[in-house]
């Protein structure tokens, strides 16, 4: 079943053509990765699955309702199936980590009782190992590791059908990477979820059942990463021998 369709999506920024007349459909149960070169920004198409960033022109269709430009209620059901890792950033500041991560479940489920929206917090945190006495601690003053395990857990608590990861892994030590792994794995298992990551390691590229190569904005071929790695084109071979290269297998 295709629960995320793309269309013809193009974006543009600062006159450079980031995404170039791009149509793609996305199968639940699934982990894409997205292959280009670091310079190319591509955590723009990231931003605009998740309804963040609008494209010039395009669709972007989830479970059949159109993110932008279909009624304003109908894109507000749909948006609370959508999880948005950032790569860094992403919490507000002034706020302590129990209020960011209520904040989301407050808007998005508000029908929800304040035990049931913790026990769904302490539920991520027990299988991603985080303490809960970071719950009263300030954004600010957490180390970089934890700040991620927090991004990574105020994505899941949610329970999203479409997840997107701007570099998973990133400021993330070994233990903390084979859990998030460990989970981003059992996501795939029936639970009817598309997963799409951009990453700078090849960790998760591994496991991807597909992996998009873009170059110069552009779609340039589709492939498992055995494939890719045997078969794949000029272009995408030199990618993957950066992506090797920076790469730390633990699996």
């Amino acid at each position: 079943m295709n629960s995320l369709k793309i269309s013809n999506l193009t974006f543009s920024l600062d006159d450079e053509k980031i995404i170039k007349d791009f149509s793609y459909e996305f199968v639940e149960n699934s982990i894409t990765g997205i292959l280009a070169p670091v310079e190319e920004r591509m955590s723009f198409l990231l931003k605009i699955l998740s309804g963040i960033v609008q494209p010039q022109t395009g669709t972007v269709k989830i479970y059949g309702i159109d993110l932008f430009h279909d009624k304003e209620k109908r894109i507000q059901e749909v948006r609370k199936r959508i999880g948005f890792c950032f790569d860094r950033g992403g919490l507000i500041s002034n706020l302590s980590i129990r209020e960011n991560l209520l904040l989301p479940l407050d808007f998005h489920f508000p029908n929800l009782s304040p035990s049931q929206k913790i026990d769904s917090i302490m539920m991520v945190f027990g299988k991603l190992d985080i303490h809960e006495g970071l719950l009263s601690e300030r954004p600010a003053q957490l180390h970089s590791q934890m700040f991620k395990m927090i991004l990574l857990a105020r994505t899941f608590i949610l329970g999203p059908n479409i997840i997107l990861y701007d570099n998973p892994f990133l400021d993330l030590e070994l233990h903390y990477r084979k859990l998030v792994y460990a989970y981003i794995k059992s996501l795939r298992d029936g639970n009817g979820t598309v997963q799409i990551f951009i990453s700078t390691s090849d960790i998760l590229f591994e496991i991807a059942d597909t992996i998009l190569v873009f170059n110069h904005g552009s779609l340039v071929e589709t492939g498992n990463w055995e494939k890719l790695l045997l078969d794949g084109k000029a272009t995408t071979q030199r990618l993957i021998k950066q992506y090797l290269e920076a790469g730390v297998n633990f699996v």
